[in-house]
């Protein structure tokens, strides 16, 4: 089986560029992203516990999208939220826009919901250390990585700027590695051999160490600037 390994050059190529563009640059491409435009209308129709548990439901069920992740943060803006029970909204939400992978997002809704005392327990904690939001999701879902996880971490940094707080997002979520950025990582010619995703994390886990920025920044960079730069 070929092996694949991180094109260093390459890498470092593009390290330098995403640190020569400067840390307010990034913050202010969040500012202007449709998704964080509909969590602050989501923001309006829940309280705050409401909030941040439809965000990380949500998230972690968004995968095998029938539309564009813009496309579907709208839509779920436009949807009832119930403020006593946002895991019924979800649900509701998966069974009425007949969701590609139904039953298997469903399960991952009623795995999260039966942790749902975890969660609401370690709400300010995960205000302060979005890392401690990954490690929970993590235990949750029995996994060493899965792309929903770091998006619903970066969408929970996305829950805290409609409050104006700009967390500091640690170096151990990586970037969610979905089929867009995986075509940037072939098309930058990052990764020498067979593409894999071990091999991708490494590739933008080493691109954020020697850039200073980190890998959900630069995930937005890649989603609202670099994607359509490419394609």
């Amino acid at each position: 089986m070929e092996k694949c390994k991180v094109d260093n050059e390459n890498a470092n190529l593009i390290s330098y560029f995403l640190k020569s563009l400067g840390a307010n640059y990034y913050y202010e491409l969040e500012l202007k992203d449709p998704q964080l435009e509909a969590l602050k209308r989501i923001r309006l129709k829940c309280d705050e516990k409401c909030f941040y548990k439809f965000i990380i439901a949500a998230s972690v069920i968004a995968y095998r999208l029938k539309t564009s992740g813009e496309i579907y943060w709208k839509s779920l803006s436009e949807f009832e939220i119930k403020r006593s029970d946002p895991y019924r909204s979800i649900e509701e939400f998966i069974l009425k826009n007949r969701e590609l992978s139904r039953n298997a997002k469903l399960k991952r809704l009623y795995l999260l919901k039966d942790r749902e005392e975890v969660l609401s327990l370690n709400l300010e904690n995960y205000k302060k250390d979005l890392g401690k939001l990954y490690e929970d999701l993590l235990k949750i879902y029995g996994t060493p990585y899965q792309k929903t996880i770091s998006f619903a971490c970066k969408m929970f940094h996305y829950g805290l700027i409609t409050e104006g707080i700009h967390a500091m997002v640690p170096d151990q979520i990586p970037i969610p590695l979905d089929n867009r950025v995986l075509k940037v990582t072939k098309s930058l010619k990052l990764i020498k051999g067979q593409m894999k995703v071990n091999c991708a994390l490494k590739a933008w886990r080493e691109i954020s160490k020697k850039s200073g920025i980190d890998q959900l920044h630069i995930d937005v960079f890649i989603w609202r600037k670099l994607y359509f730069a490419l394609y």
